[in-house]
């Protein structure tokens, strides 16, 4: 019986680096080679194919490089039965949520991994997390993944919350799809293999500003990112989207100069309730658009993405409001 065939695509990130034996610091490795000598055992298992399509950081990585990764995933799309993207974990998530709105009606996994500390480390997590990722690039799954260590989360559903080599990711607004507690046990809410004909949608818009509220904010503050003319704005408010009544003059500003908003929440579990106060009533009034429960990355990348794929302000709050990828709850 022939062995899967899985697509290993380097992007960078501690994984790929190495740590010089002679003076103790953390090196980029030489070539992708380092990463195939560390699981021999799984590639008797596994028929692996590895693709270097950038080596950066992750601090580093733009929306060039995601477009750059969905067209080569797009590229190799009906050569293999699952994919893993090795990728520095700061900015994973964006990563993650990226190709899921870019690489659309999934019929088979991509899957993200990365790791805390270098692969040659023995101690290190690389190696493990490679293991996971590559045997859930071959579950009934048809969705972006994260995996590091043996959960497999929804990708525009995580966040990087620590440098703990047993948690560095959670998901906390969606459960795991999968988990290799024991065996590999799959969850009945995975969206899982079928036909479908992939949609690739690369394109994203990163003339956005985030603006986070806190108390004493200032005015001046605020009319600046009027001034620097973004095509969209995220509003991280409090709880599920209070702000100041004072606010309002600056929102009637956003709106008069065509600038959408989309709102989301600072809390990790709350949820945009525009409905829920007077005030939030009249956020609505403004033209504000809810976040729901989206998480803060992918409420970003969402809106990156959707100021390309909406011809009017009533389709971008249409598209943005609604669940696309399973990014948030419908």
């Amino acid at each position: 019986m022939p062995r899967p065939k899985i697509a290993i695509l380097y992007m960078g990130g501690s994984i790929g680096m190495v740590m010089n034996r002679k003076t103790g610091r953390i090196e980029p490795m030489e070539s992708l080679s380092v990463i195939h000598r560390a699981i021999p055992e799984l590639q008797r298992e596994v028929s692996l194919d590895f693709f270097s399509v950038a080596n950066v950081g992750s601090t580093d990585v733009t929306p060039g490089h995601w477009v750059e990764l969905a067209r080569k995933i797009e590229d190799i799309y009906d050569n293999y039965e699952g994919f893993v993207v090795i990728h520095g974990t700061n900015t994973m998530s964006f990563t993650a949520a990226a190709l899921s709105f870019a690489l659309q009606n999934l019929q088979k996994p991509i899957v993200l991994t990365g790791a805390i500390v270098p692969i040659n480390d023995i101690a290190g997590d690389g190696r493990m997390n490679l293991v996971f990722a590559v045997r859930a690039a071959q579950l009934d799954i048809a969705e972006v993944c994260v995996v590091l260590g043996p959960t497999v989360l929804r990708g525009n559903r995580v966040k990087k919350v620590d440098e703990s080599l047993l948690q560095t990711f959670d998901s906390p607004k969606f459960p795991p799809l999968a988990d290799f507690s024991v065996a590999a046990e799959l969850h009945p809410w995975r969206v899982v293999r079928r036909k479908r004909t992939l949609v690739c949608k690369p394109t994203f818009n990163s003339n956005v500003a985030v603006v986070t509220l806190h108390p004493g904010i200032t005015d001046t503050y605020l009319q600046g990112v009027i001034a620097s003319k973004p095509d969209g704005i995220l509003l991280r408010a409090y709880g599920p989207g209070m702000l100041s009544e004072s606010l309002f003059p600056w929102l009637r500003a956003v709106r008069q100069a065509d600038i959408p908003l989309v709102i989301t929440s600072q809390s990790q579990r709350s949820s945009i309730d525009l409905h829920r106060y007077r005030k939030q009533l009249t956020l609505e009034q403004l033209g504000v658009i809810s976040g729901k429960n989206m998480t803060y990355d992918c409420a970003l990348v969402k809106l990156m993405w959707a100021l390309t794929q909406a011809s009017t302000p009533l389709r971008l709050r249409e598209l943005i409001e609604r669940n696309v990828v399973g990014e948030l709850d419908t």
